[in-house]
């Protein structure tokens, strides 16, 4: 009996050797690298992603509810307003969003209601996102 319990426990202590030798082996990467960069050029590119997601969010709630509602391209208006320099880019996102999602979805129905909760539930991530950033740094 006790034989047999000291052959499982090497057993046991040879298979996982192997597993921490390679943890120990492996470098450590610094905690930097996790955080992605929070300069200029990922605040446009979150900027223009945000705008791409309202654009389509903005397309499936007419495609679905009509030409009335303009939730979306109103908020899509508030982010041009208080970001003018990116008026441009913003824009382009906006109506390239809003051309996409014309094409995947001609009409409404079951999906194209999901895919607008996707888009809103992303929207906000990416607002969420540069909200931190912009609470982080005054400056951007």
């Amino acid at each position: 009996m006790k034989l047999r319990t000291l052959f499982c426990a090497a057993l046991i202590a040879t298979a996982a050797f192997p597993a921490a030798a390679q943890q120990r082996n492996q470098p450590q990467q610094p905690a930097q690298q996790e955080q992605p960069a929070r300069g200029d050029d990922w605040y446009r590119g979150q900027l223009v992603e945000l705008s791409e997601v309202l654009g389509g969010a903005h397309y499936l709630r007419i495609v679905c509810d009509g030409r009335g509602d303009q939730q979306w391209r109103n908020y899509m208006r508030g982010v041009i307003e208080r970001e003018p320099k990116y008026n441009a880019l913003l824009v382009e996102g906006f109506n390239r969003g809003y051309r996409q999602e014309e094409a995947r979805f001609p009409v409404c129905d079951q999906t194209t209601r999901q895919m607008e909760a996707e888009l809103r539930a992303r929207g906000l991530r990416i607002a969420q996102g540069l909200r931190a950033r912009h609470a982080g740094s005054n400056v951007h």
